[in-house]
Parts: structure tokens; C-alpha cells; sequence
């Protein structure tokens, strides 16, 4: 091969690799619990260090849970697109909030299409209820059977809800390679990618294959926060709780995603706050990559 045919080559490829580039949008998505609308940690200064969390974070999309009447006041000061299901959940964004989709019951699912960029992208946000304290008898040491904890978590009260959300929302899914869907929230509910054999030492010894998680794992969705972090010890990703340091501690909030046109870059969570932070739940944050279809085809 000859120096220019070479020199030729690498300018092709470098040419490739900026326009891939160029064509690679990030966009930050955002699950926040903001506990009895922000309010618990000062009726007035609360919802604003919210405001405070959400806006230092970056998040492009904020799915909220516990929105109780603070959510219209938070969205205007952060200048974002603001869609209330319930008294429960909202979702702000930065992009316009174009369509809402078919959900299951108000309290626990929303749906919305955003368009980000020229590219709609379905975001759901979820909250399940949970159907006994297991958290609490932990702490106290009570022991607890581990087949009725997983029967008790497939039943209506959790996984139950959740397979209702994922049923009205199969169109949306189905259809994911076009149009990504990401689902957000609150599970009230371990995972079973935490409660593993290795980690039994930190979970007072238990192995929980939560059904939650594994319903979404068995749709083809990816949990983006240990997509990137896949050792639970090493990043143990924990969203329960800030507010009770004497809790035990588990990470029962949630960003999937599915659809290839998204790639989780980055997670983490939020847990402080200058002041005070306001929640009891700390925030999720994953940085996803958009690659949009590209019309130009290589020359062969």
C-alpha cells in the first residue's frame, strides 16, 4: 500500500469517525421521588432545592414522583415543559412535550412522547406500591421467609401494577427501534441484579430474585444505572434512604431503557445538597447517547 493510498485512507476513516460524532446526541434523564412535593424539608425553600438538584444535575427529562402540587412551581423555575398525570406523577422536560400516550391507572403510570432534537423518544414514569415493609423488618432484625417475600412482590400490590403499565404501553414498545422507550420511577422494590449470591453479606443474608425487575429484565429492557455499574458492591447505586441514615439501605429507583437508538454513557445518583438535601429518595441520573438515523449510505 502506497503512503498516499495510506494517508488516504486514514482520512476517510477519521471523516467517518467525526461525522458518527456529529450525529451522537446526549441527553440526561432524570427519576426523582421529591418526597410530599419537596415540602418536608421547608414548605417554601423545599420544592426550591429541588429546583436546586434538578438544575446542578443537567437533566434534560425529569421523571417526578410525589409531585403533591409543587410540580408547576418546580417546572417554572427551571423554564421546562411540565405534563401532570396525578397528584403522584408529572414529567418535566426541556424538549417539548409533543403527545401522551395511554397509561394504566393515574396514581402509578404516566407516558409522554418527547421530541428531542427531531427524535421522539417515549418516557414513562412508574410508581408501584409495596406490599409489606420488608426495609423495616431488616432493621429489626425479624426474619423474614424469602418465598413469600417473592410471592408477596408478584402480586397485585407491585409487580401486579407494573405488568398493568407495561400491557398499555406494548404499542410503544413494540415499536422501540423507531421510537426508544425509557421507563423511569419508583419500585418500592430491590433488584434482583443487588441481591445476588455476592452480596448476601450486605443484605442481612439474603438472595432476592425480585420479580419486578426481572419482568423488565424479561422484556428486553436494560437498567441503565447497572448497565454501567454491573458489580453491586463496587457501586452499590443506593436510592433509600438520605433521610434516614439508620434505614436500610437499598436501591428500589429505576432508569430502563430499550431501543438502539439509545446507549446509557453514564449513571449515577444524587443524594446532597448545599443546605439541605430535600428528599428521602435519592435521584437517578443516566446520560444516554441518541444515534439518529443516518440517511447517507458508505460508498462500497
Amino acid at each position: 500500500m502506497t503512503p498516499l493510498i495510506t494517508k488516504c485512507l486514514l482520512v476517510v476513516i477519521v471523516s467517518i469517525a467525526v461525522h458518527e460524532q456529529v450525529l451522537a446526541q446526549q441527553l440526561k434523564v432524570m427519576t426523582f421521588n421529591i418526597w410530599h412535593g419537596g415540602r418536608e424539608t421547608g414548605e417554601m425553600e423545599g420544592p426550591m432545592r429541588v429546583v436546586d438538584v434538578i438544575r446542578d444535575s443537567g437533566a434534560d427529562i425529569v421523571a417526578m414522583q410525589e409531585t403533591y402540587g409543587s410540580g408547576p412551581r418546580i417546572a417554572d423555575a427551571l423554564g421546562y415543559y411540565f405534563y401532570l398525570r396525578s397528584s403522584n406523577l408529572s414529567i418535566l422536560s426541556r424538549y417539548p412535550i409533543v403527545d401522551t400516550l395511554d397509561a394504566y391507572e393515574p396514581f402509578h403510570s404516566a407516558a409522554v412522547v418527547i421530541d428531542v432534537s427531531g427524535q421522539p423518544i417515549v418516557v414513562a414514569n412508574s410508581w408501584l406500591s409495596y406490599p409489606f415493609d420488608y426495609w423495616d423488618m431488616l432493621e429489626k432484625g425479624q426474619p423474614i421467609d424469602s418465598a413469600a417475600w417473592r410471592g408477596r412482590f408478584q402480586g397485585e400490590k407491585n409487580t401486579g401494577i407494573l405488568w398493568g403499565i407495561l400491557n398499555v404501553l406494548r404499542p410503544a414498545i413494540e415499536n422501540s427501534d423507531t421510537v426508544p422507550v425509557i421507563v423511569c420511577g419508583d419500585f418500592n422494590s430491590g433488584s434482583h441484579l443487588d441481591w445476588i449470591p455476592n452480596t448476601r453479606h450486605v443484605n442481612k443474608g439474603h438472595v432476592m430474585p425480585f420479580p419486578a425487575t426481572l419482568l423488565m429484565h424479561h422484556c428486553h429492557f436494560k437498567d441503565s444505572f447497572r448497565e454501567i455499574h454491573p458489580d453491586p458492591l463496587a457501586v452499590r447505586g443506593i436510592t433509600w434512604s438520605p433521610a434516614f441514615p439508620d434505614a436500610f439501605p437499598d436501591r428500589i429507583d429505576y432508569i430502563f431503557y430499550r431501543g438502539d437508538i439509545l446507549k446509557a454513557i453514564e449513571s449515577k445518583t444524587i443524594d446532597t445538597h448545599a443546605e439541605k438535601y430535600p428528599s428521602d429518595h435519592a435521584a437517578v441520573v443516566t446520560t444516554f447517547e441518541i444515534r439518529k438515523q443516518d440517511s447517507k449510505k458508505p460508498i462500497k
